[in-house]
């Protein structure tokens, strides 16, 4: 398949549109043209007539001066040309007094019959009758003009407009080829930068300025080059992270599976060695389940398993599966607010959210968590505060990193998931600390979604 550049096509389409305006622009002033000069033609016919015919009123139609008279208006001028004009004069029995038109005397007498006709036999007309001071028609005055003569008048004017609009054409030829430049000149730049991007490379930002969509483009481009690039980054890091987590406890295993093996432990030794193999292979375990669970949330669609029901329930549930860890380090729960808001949600994705977010705060809280609900419109609000020792300086912005782990944190992809789980939902989680003590977390969910 034969590709046609962007240039070519603009090209292209200026010249079809060009041609069809001067086509359309031409017939229509042929044929409008002409129609006004005939009726001009007509008008000043009709208007020189009356002249001829106040001036037969003061004499009589019979005066040998009659072809002096009528003669001396010979020329009628249209759109700035003069055209010669003919006249018949009748009198009131229809007897030729004079003519200076070639034609017999039948066609001259059915001049006097003929009525709103623009022209006939090749001649554009007027009749005006000559009318004496009793009121009577005492003859006619006909006035004629060539429809050839106007036709050539048109066809003048048809040649100057056809040759201005040429020249038209192509001066608007040359500023559309300027205008093409212009156009595609960005837009190579554009697929350039396109085609030579690597997440390998650190990104050039792409420097447009047309003040338009091209621009706009441009800067959309340069957002998901970062983004692009951000993402690399981060699936690095999350493969350095990955490895280092999985090899830590594959090599206490090995370490001990080894030393049996060889005999090197024995007795108790042994059977300590093999409860570590069982705890550092649960760890293993659970590191991939939840490596496997948030690259699922993150890359499936249809994970999420929306149905409707109520917010309050699933915060208590969550509760509720955190007591043992709350009993244990004797720290209470406050509840502020009214908890049953009704929405569409993932209750057992969003309840294991909360457990996450809880369990992080029950390993820094001294006495007591806070968890507080407010509606903003369609808006849910839920705030979850600890009077723990509170994030150390930058740390909130990290805490949802993969593999981001505090002083007591554990896989460090549990705060990971939250965000993943909020984020499918529609929402947004942020971590803060509170003015006066502890660190805080910030829900919003969308109660038209969740």
């Amino acid at each position: 398949m034969v590709k046609i550049s962007i240039r070519t096509k603009l090209f292209i389409t200026y010249f079809i549109l060009l041609t069809v305006i001067f086509f359309i622009t031409t017939l229509s002033f042929n044929f409008l043209s002409q129609k006004y000069l005939i009726r001009e033609a007509k008008l000043q016919l009709r208007n020189e007539g009356r002249l001829i015919a106040e001036t037969l009123k003061k004499i009589s139609i019979k005066d040998a001066n009659l072809k002096e008279i009528v003669s001396a208006r010979r020329e009628l001028k249209i759109v700035g040309r003069f055209v010669e004009s003919k006249v018949v004069v009748f009198n009131s029995d229809r007897k030729i007094l004079f003519t200076n038109l070639e034609l017999d005397k039948k066609q001259l007498l059915n001049l006097l019959q003929i009525e709103n006709r623009e022209h006939i036999n090749g001649y554009v007309f007027e009749k005006v009758p000559v009318i004496n001071s009793n009121s009577e028609i005492k003859g006619y005055v006909v006035l004629l003009t060539r429809v050839k003569d106007i036709k050539a008048i048109n066809s003048l004017m048809r040649r100057t407009q056809s040759l201005s609009l040429i020249i038209a054409g192509i001066i608007a030829m040359i500023i559309g080829i300027i205008f093409g430049s212009s156009l595609i000149k960005p837009l190579n730049k554009l697929m350039k930068s396109m085609t030579g991007f690597s997440p390998k490379n650190s990104p050039v930002p792409l420097k447009i300025k047309t003040g338009d969509e091209i621009e706009e483009l441009a800067i959309c481009f340069n957002k998901m080059v970062n983004k692009l690039k951000s993402y690399d980054d981060q699936q690095k890091k999350f493969l350095q992270n990955t490895s280092h987590e999985l090899k830590t406890p594959l090599m206490s295993i090995q370490g001990y599976a080894e030393a049996i093996k060889d005999g090197v432990v024995e007795g108790k030794e042994m059977e300590e060695s093999l409860a570590i193999i069982i705890e550092e292979s649960q760890r293993l375990k659970k590191v991939v389940e939840e490596i496997i669970y948030l690259t699922k949330l993150e890359n499936v669609e249809d994970i999420f398993n929306f149905e409707e029901g109520n917010i309050g329930e699933v915060i208590r549930k969550a509760i509720k599966s955190v007591k043992p860890l709350l009993d244990e380090k004797n720290i209470q729960i406050n509840l502020k607010g009214n908890f049953d808001y009704l929405g569409k949600f993932d209750s057992e994705k969003i309840k294991r959210a909360f457990i996450n977010i809880l369990g992080n705060c029950v390993r820094y809280a001294k006495s007591t968590i806070i968890i507080e609900v407010t509606r903003a419109g369609n808006n849910l609000e839920i705030f979850i505060k600890d009077d723990g020792p509170g994030f150390k300086d930058g740390e909130e912005k990290r805490i949802f990193d993969r593999f981001y782990k505090g002083n007591k944190g554990g896989t460090g992809l549990g705060l990971a998931i939250t965000k993943a789980i909020i984020e499918g939902h529609q929402g947004m989680i942020e971590a803060f600390n509170n003015s006066s003590y502890g660190a805080g977390f910030k829900i919003h969910l969308p109660l038209e979604k969740i």
